[in-house]
């Protein structure tokens, strides 16, 4: 039986967003908007933290409303790609659930358990009219508006296959006070 741990400890691992791979996770859950959108997350693990410097989003990923599936071939095209541009790890992906729900299916859990890297992010996009500025959630996502168009959720949780436990992490983005401090969350007025 899998676990979803959620109890608050010290221990608890961080996942850092760089502003890059923040802005082009968000834009590229936008950009398939009603779809879901799935990419990888390239950065370094460190003993209790996660740093995530980029995002690289599968363009060719067969996408519905409700399920987002890449072939193997083209995860071994991108794999082998990287291996001879950088010296950063996959230590992830990240999909996205437009309108919800703000929590891995059963689907999710499975194939993460199946997977070799231990992150995944969850986008949650839903349309929303409300200019929501970027937070910090009780339940470590962050959350925050896109120009009162949409209202994005990020969740984050690592597998522990050892403990067959999944533990959610929490999100640590500094480019979410610049945001704030721009005040670009709010909706463009014409």
């Amino acid at each position: 039986m899998i676990v979803i741990r959620e109890t608050l400890s010290d221990e608890r691992r961080n996942a850092t967003l760089s502003r890059q791979a923040f802005i082009d996770m968000v834009t590229n859950a936008v950009e398939v908007y009603k779809k879901e959108s799935f990419g990888i997350l390239l950065g370094v693990r460190h003993k209790k933290h996660y740093f995530v410097s980029d995002v690289i989003a599968y363009q060719t990923a067969t996408n519905d409303y409700e399920t987002v599936d890449v072939t193997s071939f083209r995860v071994n095209r991108i794999n082998f790609a990287l291996s001879h541009l950088t010296n950063q790890q996959v230590i992830g992906d990240y999909h996205s659930h437009p309108q919800g729900p703000d929590k891995l299916s059963a689907t999710d859990v499975a194939d993460l358990f199946k997977g070799t890297p231990s992150l995944t992010c969850l986008v949650s996009i839903y349309k929303s009219r409300r200019c929501e500025p970027w937070k910090r959630n009780p339940d470590h996502s962050i959350s925050g508006g896109i120009g009162g168009k949409f209202f994005v959720r990020i969740s984050a949780f690592e597998v522990e296959h050892k403990k067959n436990q999944l533990q959610r992490l929490k999100i640590v983005c500094p480019y979410m006070k610049r945001i704030n401090k721009l005040k670009l969350y709010k909706k463009k007025l014409s």
